[in-house]
């Protein structure tokens, strides 16, 4: 018995396999910069460059506020991001969302 897939079943299951990827980032006092221009080229989750530190939260409307988990040398802590970029403190070296919303405002 052989099964096949239409080409309509084929495309739901790869955009949902992308937003589950994007949830699964898978985040406020620090800067947010949010403009359909920026998320289009925004990187998700943390990275360093020469800027500093940051933590790129990719979302989809409806937007979604996530609190995240900054690793720093100076102690870990939870941060409530916006979707964008988040500029994180001088002393981190790691950031992860934890599977939680919040409301950053």
């Amino acid at each position: 018995m052989s099964f096949t897939t239409s080409a309509f079943a084929k495309s739901a299951i790869v955009a949902l396999a992308a937003a589950t990827v994007a949830l699964a980032g898978a985040p406020a006092s620090a800067a947010t910069i949010a403009d359909p221009e920026t998320t289009a080229q925004l990187r998700c989750g943390y990275y360093r460059d020469a800027n500093g530190n940051w933590y790129g939260h990719c979302d989809a409307p409806p937007r979604t506020d996530v609190i995240i988990r900054v690793e720093s040398y100076t102690g870990n802590y939870d941060m409530c991001v916006k979707p964008g970029l988040t500029k994180l403190d001088p002393f981190a070296h790691g950031a992860y969302y934890v599977g939680r919303l919040c409301s950053a405002g």
